[in-house]
């Protein structure tokens, strides 16, 4: 009898392990979906960034994929979920990521899900397969407020504020801006002079500082620099998209 009971329990938990390892080993804040929840769950959302990728996943890329999801999970209309792709057995959603160019060969595979819009973007990992990377993605192509290093939230705000507002305006943010920078903690300090010098030039040059910059910025950044002023210019252009990105909606705003 007590055989017996030994050998059921072993054959229970053969059973479950495969399920629970699999939970366990979802990222927190990302959402599994398969061939029959796909679109169901992904039509519900203004935004959805779904990797492919295999059963269990695991390394650099999907680390990045995880502090991704746990950053973002305070964005409703954004939805983070992976389609986990087996080549064995049934090839469980085998045949879902082939439709999106997904595949064992070049897997992890992330789109970009817009509501409206037919085909999804895809995330192009030439520049890195990293946190950062994946939120200026979703950032550039969404305008939804992802936070990058280096940006302060409340400098973001009035950032966006001051590429929507006329030239008096700009100024009386400008002073705004002074007045919260003087109360920034030692860590945000050199940030908020970024956001303030970047504000100057715009009123000094109009607009197209910002793509200028952007592009100087982006040169000295493929030169032979060292990393940590690698990273200054990173934090650098990192406020500058948070400018670029109101200009955009600006744009988009005034076409309509």
């Amino acid at each position: 009898m007590m055989l017996t009971m030994q050998w059921l329990f072993f054959v229970l938990i053969v059973l479950i392990a495969p399920s629970v390892y699999e939970a366990s080993n979802a990222a927190t804040g990302s959402v599994g979906l398969d061939e029959l929840s796909f679109d169901k769950v992904i039509n519900k959302f203004e935004a959805s960034l779904v990797k492919f990728d295999v059963a269990f996943p695991y390394g650099d890329k999907h680390d990045a994929f995880v502090a991704l999801a746990k950053d973002a999970k305070d964005l409703d209309d954004l939805l983070i979920a992976e389609v986990g792709v087996k080549d064995y057995g049934e090839k469980d959603n085998e045949e879902l990521a082939s439709k999106y160019s997904a595949t064992k060969d070049n897997f992890p595979v992330v789109k970009l899900f817009i509501k409206g819009r037919k085909e999804p973007i895809s995330f192009d990992e030439s520049k890195g397969f990293t946190s950062d990377e994946l939120r200026r993605f979703i950032r550039e192509k969404t305008g939804m407020y992802l936070s990058l290093p280096g940006c302060v939230k409340e400098l973001d705000k009035f950032a966006q504020k001051f590429m929507k507002a006329n030239v008096d305006d700009r100024k009386k943010l400008l002073k705004d801006t002074e007045d919260i920078q003087k109360k920034l903690s030692s860590k945000d300090a050199a940030s908020g002079k970024i956001y303030k010098t970047i504000m100057e030039k715009i009123l000094e040059k109009g607009d197209d500082f910002i793509n200028t910059e952007s592009e100087r910025v982006k040169k000295i950044l493929n030169s032979k620099v060292s990393e940590e002023k690698k990273k200054e210019l990173g934090i650098r252009t990192n406020i500058l998209q948070t400018f670029q990105l109101a200009t955009n909606i600006k744009n988009e705003n005034d076409e309509l």
